[in-house]
């Protein structure tokens, strides 16, 4: 059995917005329209790109269309690195991931980066143990590592990759103790 047997053909359908729109915003509007699985891959800089099924495509440009006076649909592929490929904004904003060593706590540090940042920039995703992974795009990645710098004069990148899972194992090579928080499963 092939896995898209299982789980069926995605389709991923990219939006230019006309305006910069929080992911949040995104999938609200998406989930609102109770459409079925629905997943936004990206959102940043303007564009977006939505998961859906085949069958799903124009429902999906039509909730988008809707809910963003303004936005437009570019283009439709079966395979992501492709799209991204294609719109190179796409390939800039795409998702990364840096791993640090802190010492300031996981409010503390939330707060400072939201403060620090826009609804594009960075967002803290793990920090326990003196050890953080922060999510933001590949453009911001300089940036993003100058308002840790500023935050946590003595934090430290020592780690990046495009999949959390890769710095999670990278932490708990460093301290097996945070396996188990690491990898536990929500």
């Amino acid at each position: 059995m092939v896995v898209k047997e299982t789980r069926g053909r995605r389709r991923y359908v990219a939006f230019t917005l006309g305006r910069s729109v929080p992911k949040p915003e995104l999938e609200d509007a998406l989930a609102s329209a109770s459409c079925g699985q629905l997943r936004v891959i990206q959102c940043a800089g303007g564009w977006c790109i939505v998961r859906c099924e085949p069958w799903q495509i124009q429902s999906v440009r039509d909730i988008v269309t809707k809910a963003f006076p303004g936005s437009e649909s570019v283009s439709t592929s079966g395979n992501l690195i492709k799209l991204r490929r294609r719109y190179p904004i796409l390939w800039d904003t795409r998702p990364r991931y840096i791993a640090f060593t802190v010492s300031l706590g996981e409010e503390e540090l939330s707060d400072a980066i939201r403060e620090r940042s826009n609804d594009d920039g960075p967002s803290l995703k793990f920090c326990k143990s003196g050890y953080a992974i922060v999510k933001c795009t590949l453009r911001d990645s300089d940036r993003t590592i100058e308002i840790m710098k500023d935050i946590d004069p003595s934090s430290n990148a020592f780690s990046s990759s495009y999949k959390s899972s890769e710095l999670k194992r990278a932490i708990s090579c460093r301290e097996p103790s945070l396996r188990a928080i690491l990898f536990a499963r929500k």
